[in-house]
């Protein structure tokens, strides 16, 4: 009788696994774009991995740095292993251009989690990847193309010309996140909770 409860309570335990999500930020990070997402994360039992450049404490944008905490990653983004996660989310921030765009195992890890089908959120100026991730150049192959999308409007150009997504602007002052599929972009700061809640709902769903 223990053994077959033993049994019935794994079964359950895998049947319950919290969702692992990795999340993705840059030094610089705009501090709501992952600070709102993670609060929600977190309220809804998920698994937090973040994951940053470099093995050390990561600042948000230097207009937040009194406000906001800095972040100490726990892998960096060599060292993931994509199988491990359900869902990938990127925070948005001027180190977008430095930490993500032009880094080929960002680039990876990013194509592993679309092609795969699992749940894929970018926020703001990361939504920018879309675009970018293996086709820095412009000849490579875009990874989103004919996706449905949104994003900070000085990545909209990343987005149109180079990712060929169909893009959506929301709108003016108003949270905008889009949904196509097991991809979700958010537009901007404003958009921050909504992002949040998005991805759990899908992730949910799944």
């Amino acid at each position: 009788m223990r053994s077959l409860m033993f049994v019935f309570m794994l079964a359950c335990n895998s049947v319950f696994a919290a969702p692992k999500v990795l999340f993705m930020v840059s030094d610089g990070f705009y501090a709501p774009e992952y600070y709102e997402p993670l609060k929600i994360f977190k309220k809804a039992g998920f698994t937090i991995t973040t994951a940053a450049k470099y093995n050390s404490s990561v600042r948000p944008d230097r207009r937040q740095v009194d406000q906001y905490p800095s972040v100490n990653p726990d892998i960096t983004f060599d060292k993931v292993v994509a199988s491990k996660y359900d869902a990938i989310v990127f925070a948005g921030g001027n180190g977008a251009w430095e930490d993500f765009f032009p880094n080929e195992n960002v680039h990876k890890l990013l194509t592993h989690f679309m092609t795969e089908g699992k749940v894929t959120a970018l926020l703001c100026s990361s939504t920018g990847l879309l675009g970018v991730a293996n086709n820095l150049s412009g000849s490579g192959k875009p990874i989103a193309v004919g996706r449905k999308a949104t994003g900070y409007k000085r990545v909209k150009g990343l987005l149109v010309e180079l990712g060929k997504v169909e893009y959506f602007s929301g709108e003016s002052g108003k949270p905008f996140v889009i949904v196509d599929q097991n991809l979700i972009t958010g537009r901007d700061p404003l958009s921050s909770k909504l992002f949040g809640e998005t991805v759990v709902k899908v992730i949910k769903a799944r």
